[in-house]
């Protein structure tokens, strides 16, 4: 595994956090943060077009001693982006492949947007291995208006002159702290060879993950386990109606509505989105 050198110090605990990228055999290599901890672990899956520095102010306002594991999906952050190969099932493979390597036994899945999605099909496949899914606007089978949004602010994307230009350009950023949009130009931007900034994302990879939400594919999914259903209160992404199909297909689910947040739940209200978590692994 090759260390990473973190670009926001300061917000995880530097004793316990190790950042790296860590191979897969016949798979790309995959960024990761991996939290060391006691007890049975917990796998947290990021939203398309971001990355996994997103959680960091929830993992810290959790403050759990369990051992944590965020990877990062392909095409992202530190992760390697091959030039195809964005479809879920791309990404599952990916994630059930790290998950063998790093994750022998039994874990939680906390997965936020595409992440929840993710971890849907994860808990489908591995169901003697997960053991709770804490989901926070699961996106499956997403409104067309929504990719075609999307997909035209990646298409549009021509890089920024400063982060503050990238500031005004992030999407669902409106109820951040100053921390959070700190971390968020940190850890979101990479410099250009043309010296302008750009997204730490592989736009191809966007594009092609977001149009694969688009498809309704609940009737692929079986999960049994404790499942905790989360939406954001002022989210204009996945509405009311869509959570209401999410739990008619897990009617096991409990539900909650995390207040302050939109589609970027785990930086609109990072304690609320740890207060959850915390509240998924007690009923879980």
């Amino acid at each position: 595994m090759q260390p990473v050198t973190d670009p926001a110090p300061g917000v995880l605990d530097p004793a316990r956090t190790r950042h790296l990228r860590v191979p897969l055999p016949g798979r790309p290599v995959l960024g990761a943060t991996l939290i060391a901890g006691e007890g049975e672990p917990m796998f947290w899956l990021h939203p398309n077009r971001t990355n996994r520095r997103v959680f960091d102010h929830a993992i810290a306002a959790l403050a759990s001693p369990r051992p944590i594991l965020v990877p990062e999906l392909r095409g992202h952050g530190d992760s390697d982006r091959p030039a195809a190969g964005f479809a879920l099932e791309d990404h599952l493979k990916d994630l059930l492949a790290f998950a063998d390597a790093l994750l022998p036994g039994r874990f939680a899945v906390v997965g936020q947007a595409t992440g929840a999605t993710l971890a849907l099909f994860l808990a489908t496949r591995l169901p003697r291995r997960v053991s709770w899914l804490a989901l926070f606007n699961p996106a499956l089978g997403i409104r067309r208006a929504v990719n075609a949004l999307v997909q035209r602010q990646v298409s549009a994307q021509d890089g920024f002159a400063t982060a503050e230009e990238a500031m005004a350009a992030t999407p669902f950023a409106e109820r951040w702290s100053d921390a959070v949009r700190r971390h968020w130009l940190a850890t979101a931007l990479e410099p250009r060879r043309d010296g302008r900034l750009a997204w730490r994302y592989h736009p191809p990879c966007v594009a092609g993950t977001e149009a694969a939400l688009v498809p309704d594919r609940w009737a692929e999914i079986s999960v049994a386990c404790p499942v905790l259903l989360v939406r954001g209160a002022e989210s204009g992404i996945i509405t009311p109606a869509e959570i209401a199909r999410a739990a008619a297909h897990l009617p096991q689910a409990g539900r909650a509505e995390l207040p302050n947040a939109n589609h970027r739940l785990s930086q609109d209200n990072p304690a609320g989105f740890a207060a959850l978590v915390a509240q998924g692994r007690a009923d879980g």
